[in-house]
């Protein structure tokens, strides 16, 4: 079987993009299958710019077409398009190429957003949008709860679920034990207004001026807008925090494994399912996240707490209530959700699951 991956790759790394790397890797170990690629990735980092139209973004995509007769090589064509009109109408010449040359192709949504772009929109863009997504063999969702974006779209028997996943380097290691001195703080995502980032560091500020001794990684791409702002309040949390910018590889796995405490308190637009909070469960973290989206899906009050999404006043008495009890917390906590990573969440939990549903086509 020759299956082509159209979406996203690193870099940038973001959900979508490291979960096709992680597919493409994991689809290369089975026998009988070959896998190509059409990488779509873009690199700038905002949540302003979602889903607007700009000719920066055209021109960058149009090199991406002259790739498109690789689909008449494949038996199946895997997509990960955006979840905006502008990001399903980039991948139209796929997807017309598809049909025209009789190949099915899947659409997998990393997000929680294609539901209410399409419930948003009118007339021809209605019409160009939804011909895209009904045409489709088959879509993807992240979580039972994720079904309805595709409501009126696809059958609900074409809808099929696939959540997502921790690398291996992080389930399969030898269990690290948490450090239980004091608040040991990760915030691992892209530096974005909407995924709760200054949230998080109004909460830091109200820590440090209660006397509370913690220390704060923060790792990530800034999203452009919001620079100057969030390098002020580094600066008002200097002694802190630390930033390490982009990471992966072992820096990621080092972070991960030296924090106690995991939090992403999002409410982005497009988010699903992140795989940042498996990742931080799959290393034994206490989870600190909103009850957003996808997210109490796979996160419930055994794996950390919820807090309210733009309130840096929750997320402070919350820290402050797992500083208190830090010991019991990580006890409770930790491994349990490493645990419950290594029994649901690996990569070729998420890549078989993926290749089940290509197979029916």
């Amino acid at each position: 079987m020759k299956i082509l991956i159209i979406g996203p790759f690193p870099q940038p790394i973001n959900g979508c993009s490291l979960a096709n790397e992680i597919l493409l890797k994991q689809l290369k170990l089975h026998s009988g299958i070959s896998v190509d690629t059409i990488n779509t990735n873009s690199k700038n980092i905002s949540s302003e710019n979602v889903g607007n139209f700009s000719f920066s973004k055209v021109f960058s995509f149009l090199k991406v077409y002259k790739e498109t007769k690789a689909i008449s090589k494949s038996d199946v064509v895997y997509t990960t398009p955006g979840q905006t009109f502008f990001g399903i109408v980039k991948y139209m010449p796929f997807y017309f190429y598809c049909l025209w040359s009789g190949k099915p192709y899947i659409i997998h949504i990393h997000g929680n957003h294609l539901g209410n772009e399409y419930k948003s929109l009118r007339g021809l863009k209605k019409r160009i949008f939804s011909f895209c997504i009904r045409k489709a063999a088959a879509g993807i969702v992240l979580s039972d709860s994720l079904r309805a974006n595709f409501d009126g779209l696809l059958d609900p028997k074409k809808v099929f679920i696939v959540e997502n996943f921790a690398q291996d380097n992080l389930v399969q290691k030898e269990q690290v034990a948490k450090p239980k001195d004091m608040l040991r703080l990760l915030y691992l995502s892209n530096l974005m207004e909407e995924k709760g980032i200054f949230d998080f560091l109004d909460s830091l500020i109200l820590l440090k001026n209660q006397g509370i001794v913690f220390q704060a990684d923060i790792a990530g791409k800034i999203e452009d807008e919001s620079e100057d702002l969030i390098h002020n309040k580094f600066n008002e949390l200097d002694g802190f925090i630390k930033y390490h910018g982009v990471v992966s590889g072992q820096n990621k796995i080092d972070l991960l494994e030296k924090s106690n405490v995991f939090i992403l308190p999002t409410y982005y637009r497009m988010e699903g399912q992140p795989i940042s909070l498996i990742e931080a469960m799959a290393t034994g973290n206490i989870i600190v996240t909103t009850k957003f989206s996808g997210i109490p899906d796979i996160i419930s009050t055994e794996n950390g707490c919820f807090v309210p999404a733009k309130s840096p006043e929750c997320i402070f008495n919350t820290l402050l209530e797992i500083n208190e009890k830090l010991e019991d917390f990580v006890d409770k906590y930790s491994s349990v959700n490493r645990e419950y990573v290594q029994s649901y969440f690996t990569e070729a939990q998420f890549a078989n699951k993926v290749l089940k549903v290509i197979k029916h086509f």
